[in-house]
């Protein structure tokens, strides 16, 4: 659908705000997404064979069941209730139930792609659900408005005026870049264990400092992809420096002295 006709959908459900046929269409949808939920309870309660594809299907299909139900009975149920009722709720439920099948199937695909993110796995719905929330506000026409009145919450760091959209497309862009980055880590990661004759201590290090350095050059470059200036952090550096100073202290010790003991040789890996 082009925006022409997503804009003439919400028109639609907002002239039948008035109107009684909202309430059977509400009635409608609602029984269709609960008996999309009872399927998608059907379905993840299903043993499946054994093997890691068995294991990647079922995962997929457990999270576009509900969606994907939801989408087939809607599909039905439309041209039976618009014999006699308006069905501008119902054509608006379709795009929405599609995009929350896409996201959910691509959030799926890039758990499974991160080898040993399991960050990602614990947070995947929590990352569709917010990509799905602003499909949903561009979907109802919605999106301008909440842009603005995000870019109406305004504040200083620094020299810079930052509003909170700019935050917001900051955290998005550090994200996508940090999931690029984990990407490139978990290749190098599989190159460094399958190198014959490297020192387990040394592959180590190696798979540590990969990660750190990636993840650090994602933060660089994905704030000033928004416009977020990163002498701007320079405000908030000196905080963190005193933080770290007395506060964490020991684990940063730590945490360099380990580096120290792998280099060093006098410890090995499963000694």
């Amino acid at each position: 659908m082009n925006e022409q006709e997503l804009a003439s959908l919400w028109r639609g459900v907002l002239g039948d705000l008035r109107q009684p046929d909202l309430v059977w269409q509400l009635f409608a949808l609602a029984a269709c997404l609960l008996l999309a939920k009872l399927g998608e309870r059907l379905v993840r309660g299903r043993h499946v064979g054994t093997g890691r594809a068995w294991e990647l299907g079922h995962g997929g299909l457990k999270r576009i069941a509900f969606p994907l139900m939801a989408l087939l009975l809607v599909l039905l149920a439309r041209p039976l209730a618009q014999q006699w009722i308006h069905v501008s709720l119902l054509s608006l439920a379709l795009p929405l139930l599609s995009s929350l099948a896409v996201i959910r199937v691509v959030f799926y695909v890039l758990r499974v792609s991160f080898l040993g993110a399991g960050w990602l796995g614990q947070f995947e719905r929590i990352f569709a659900g917010l990509v799905w929330g602003i499909v949903a506000l561009y979907i109802t026409g919605l999106l301008p408005e909440a842009i603005d009145v995000l870019e109406s919450v305004k504040f200083s760091a620094g020299k810079q005026r930052l509003t909170l959209w700019n935050v917001l497309q900051g955290i998005v862009a550090v994200l996508a870049t940090l999931l690029v980055a984990l990407w490139f880590s978990s290749m190098i990661e599989a190159r460094l264990n399958a190198a014959a004759g490297l020192d387990n201590n040394l592959r180590a290090v190696f798979v540590r400092l990969s990660k750190a350095l990636l993840i650090l050059l994602a933060v660089l470059i994905g704030l000033p992809m928004v416009g977020i200036d990163l002498t701007t952090l320079s405000v908030f550096g000196g905080a963190l420096g005193v933080g770290l100073g007395f506060g964490l202290q020991k684990i940063a010790s730590n945490y360099v002295s380990g580096f120290i003991i792998l280099l060093d040789d006098s410890i090995r890996i499963g000694n």
